[in-house]
């Protein structure tokens, strides 16, 4: 009976063992925000995105291998028609109309060089009298070429006329019109212009783009050049007259120390400063 007991305890606590054994483990639960979650939509959408990115790559392979066999193909057909032209050529298809009228092409000819000719002694006619009339002044007192220019160059004597300055916006970018091929907008025997491509008589001190913008009717934190403000290019600096302290607070009683008229290291430095003698420090500065 003995034998038979401990048998069946022995039976029982293997089974129990084997249970322990072949159960299966608890994993730790983990909260998982909703943001964070990656549903089974999500991930069906995901591959769906990569799969249409994989078939568009590969639909444009295609079409650009189309493209270069296209191209390879009209330049063979190109070079082909290069060769038969050559090898079926004849003195017959060369345009020879130029020697149609021998005569009249003549003639022309003997107009366009009378005209060279005639330029050509001109130009060399007004040189020879310019440095004759340039010996001549170099030769004279003062006041015999004073009067020789005002007889004949009045024109050096006439007051220039002055041009009208056109009033820019505020802060408005400036447009310079260019310092090449300006001969002939600039040439004073065409005071008008006559002549000259439209593009020389453009107005380069007009507004362009947001320019045209009057900024300063704007807050004064929107005042920045061109389309900047909020923007990551955006500077603090606007204008120059914005940022010259040279007079600032002079109201309040504080002055700069280069233009204090009571500085004395100032009236020192002017004296010791090159071709400074007899020059008047406090007449300088104001």
């Amino acid at each position: 009976d003995e034998e038979e007991g401990s048998s069946s305890w022995e039976t029982d606590s293997d089974a129990s063992d084997s249970d322990e054994r072949g159960a299966r483990k608890m994993i730790k639960p983990v909260f998982v925000p909703k943001k964070e979650r990656d549903t089974i939509a999500e991930r069906e959408r995901v591959e769906a995105e990569m799969d249409a990115e994989w078939e568009g790559r590969a639909k444009q392979k295609e079409i650009r291998k189309n493209e270069s066999r296209q191209l390879a193909q009209i330049e063979v057909d190109r070079e082909n028609q290069i060769e038969d032209a050559e090898a079926n050529a004849q003195l017959d298809d060369v345009d020879t109309s130029d020697e149609a009228d021998p005569e009249g092409d003549y003639e022309k000819w003997v107009i366009r060089e009378m005209e060279r000719v005639r330029i050509d002694k001109e130009q060399r006619e007004a040189y020879v009298k310019e440095q004759e009339e340039l010996e001549t002044l170099r030769a004279m007192p003062e006041d015999e070429k004073d009067a020789w220019l005002r007889e004949h160059r009045p024109e050096l004597f006439e007051p220039k006329a002055e041009k009208e300055r056109v009033k820019m916006n505020f802060m408005q970018k400036y447009y310079h019109k260019g310092a090449f091929f300006q001969e002939a907008a600039d040439d004073p025997r065409r005071p008008n212009n006559d002549g000259v491509d439209e593009i020389y008589k453009r107005d380069f001190s007009q507004a362009t783009g947001e320019d045209k913008i009057d900024k300063s009717s704007l807050p004064k934190a929107m005042q920045v050049r061109k389309d900047k403000f909020g923007k990551v290019g955006q500077t603090k600096w606007t204008h120059l007259s914005a940022e010259d302290t040279t007079y600032a607070n002079q109201e309040k009683g504080e002055h700069n120390a280069w233009t204090d008229k009571n500085n004395a290291n100032l009236k020192k430095l002017e004296q010791k400063r090159a071709g400074m003698k007899g020059f008047e420090v406090k007449k300088h500065l104001e």
